[in-house]
């Protein structure tokens, strides 16, 4: 049987989907290494060059979700290892975790929890929420998610405006394109789902902040690096030029317990699970093991990064 280890706990779901190509182990477990593998399943952890050239049997990197940032892909294509991924699976599951965030934020559901935990019942008008209906939704990043978000958006009764910084000159007929600064001044939630890139890290720092209205509502589930810093939302909390925040994804995860981020009720956090469902697990592991059949079969996958190395013999 082909060795499959992966670098983190794999749901049964996972398991019963790479049954016929091999048990999954797990890094960390005793006679598990790295250097064993065939077959590398690839959660959320850095896989970096030196782990790449040390798996000298590796035939297939396989990452459970669409974003590959966390995986040295140059490395992997010099060793003619295929990264194979699962684009679009997690769209509808974020797409509702987004807009999950967007109404614990907008609704301050933080804020009225806070107030219940201190023990009293509030003035009726002491914690006033908004609506969505009527509200300006701006989405930063126009690939699958980022449309999914802004369908669900429009039968809320918003009115969307979208800005791809991973695309110069995108356009969209359900929705209204615009250029960045002019989402951010226009915007009365922005709402985060772009790659990260050398072209995207820290694109929302203090002068995108800066352009937006006063009392807007900023909420990532893309990727913690896109923010150039918690200390962006932290002032523009204090200042009044945000009013809640909803994240998803932190720089560093886990984030510090002593994040004051974590601790402001105005800010609604989850640990990077904001689309991990039982159908996302399905779709996901679904398609890794028959693209990974796939690969050692000889026949080319459907979702692979780096398609010039198939075929060629590892170096």
């Amino acid at each position: 049987m082909t060795r499959v280890i992966a670098t983190a706990a794999i749901p049964p779901i996972g398991r019963e989907a790479f049954a016929g190509i091999g048990p999954i182990e797990q890094l960390g477990d005793e006679r598990v290494s790295l250097r064993d593998a065939e077959v590398l399943l690839v959660r959320a952890e850095l896989l970096c060059a030196g782990d790449i050239a040390g798996a000298r049997r590796l035939r297939v990197i396989a990452r459970t979700g669409s974003g590959v940032d966390n995986i040295d892909v140059e490395a992997a294509t010099r060793a003619r290892v295929p990264v194979i991924y699962a684009p679009g699976a997690g769209a509808r599951p974020v797409a509702e975790g987004t807009m999950a965030l967007m109404l614990a934020a907008t609704k301050r559901l933080g804020e009225h929890a806070e107030v219940l935990r201190s023990g009293t019942w509030p003035e009726r008008y002491q914690v006033v929420g908004r609506d969505l209906e009527g509200a300006v939704l701006g989405v930063v990043g126009l690939g699958q998610i980022g449309r999914e978000v802004a369908r669900l958006a429009t039968a809320f009764g918003m009115e969307v405006i979208a800005s791809d910084p991973e695309q110069a000159g995108a356009t969209d007929a359900g929705m209204r394109v615009v250029s960045l600064a002019e989402l951010a001044e226009n915007a009365d939630i922005v709402t985060l789902h772009c790659p990260l890139t050398d072209h995207t890290r820290g694109l929302i720092d203090h002068r995108f902040v800066d352009r937006m209205k006063d009392g807007s509502i900023l909420v990532n589930v893309a990727r913690g690096g896109i923010l150039a810093g918690e200390e962006v939302l932290l002032e523009a909390l204090e200042r009044g030029k945000l009013a809640a925040v909803g994240l998803d994804v932190f720089e560093e995860e886990p984030p510090s317990p002593a994040s004051p981020l974590l601790r402001d009720p105005r800010v609604v956090c989850t640990p990077h699970t904001i689309g991990l469902t039982r159908s996302w697990n399905e779709r996901v592991f679904a398609g890794l093991a028959a693209d990974t059949a796939r690969l050692l079969a000889g026949r080319p996958p459907l979702h692979v990064v780096n398609p010039e190395v198939l075929g060629a013999a590892r170096a």
